[in-house]
C-alpha cells in the first residue's frame, strides 16, 4: 500500500512539473512573436516594401540591394498593385511592377567599387520580362 502511494505522489510530481514546463513554453513563444511583431511595426514603409521583395521574394539577405530599392524604385512601384524582383545571377537582378497597366522591367546590376571600397548599383530598363526571358 505504502508503494503505490509512493508512486501516486511522484506520479502527481512529474505531471505537475510537465504542465508548468509547457506554459513556460508557450509564454516565450508569444513573448518572440511580440518581439518580432514590435520590430515590423518599426519599419518605414519604403523598408517594408524592399525588405518584402528581398528576403521573401527573392529570398537572399542583401541590405545593400534593399537600400537602392527604396531610393530608386519605392517612389514609383509603391503605387504599384504587382511588383516582383528575379535573381538571375549573383550580380543580376530583375525587378517588373505595374505602371499604369504596363509592366516596366528594370535590370539592376550590382558592382564592386575597390576606389571606395562600396558596393554600387546600375539600373536598365528593359522591354523583357522574366517569363520571355526564360521561358521560350
Amino acid at each position: 500500500m505504502l508503494k503505490i502511494v509512493f508512486i501516486f505522489i511522484i506520479s502527481i510530481t512529474l505531471l505537475s512539473c510537465n504542465k508548468e514546463n509547457g506554459q513556460d513554453t508557450r509564454q516565450e513563444t508569444t513573448k518572440k512573436d511580440l518581439t518580432e511583431e514590435e520590430s515590423d511595426t518599426n519599419l518605414t514603409t519604403e523598408e517594408i516594401f524592399s525588405s518584402s521583395l528581398v528576403q521573401e521574394i527573392a529570398d537572399i539577405d542583401d541590405i545593400d540591394l534593399q537600400i537602392f530599392l527604396e531610393e530608386q524604385f519605392y517612389p514609383a512601384a509603391s503605387k504599384s498593385s504587382k511588383v516582383t524582383i528575379d535573381r538571375i545571377s549573383s550580380s543580376v537582378y530583375l525587378i517588373s511592377y505595374d505602371e499604369s497597366g504596363t509592366m516596366k522591367n528594370f535590370f539592376i546590376q550590382k558592382f564592386y567599387n575597390a576606389v571606395n571600397d562600396e558596393f554600387i548599383f546600375e539600373k536598365t530598363e528593359t522591354q523583357t520580362d522574366a517569363v520571355k526571358q526564360f521561358m521560350k
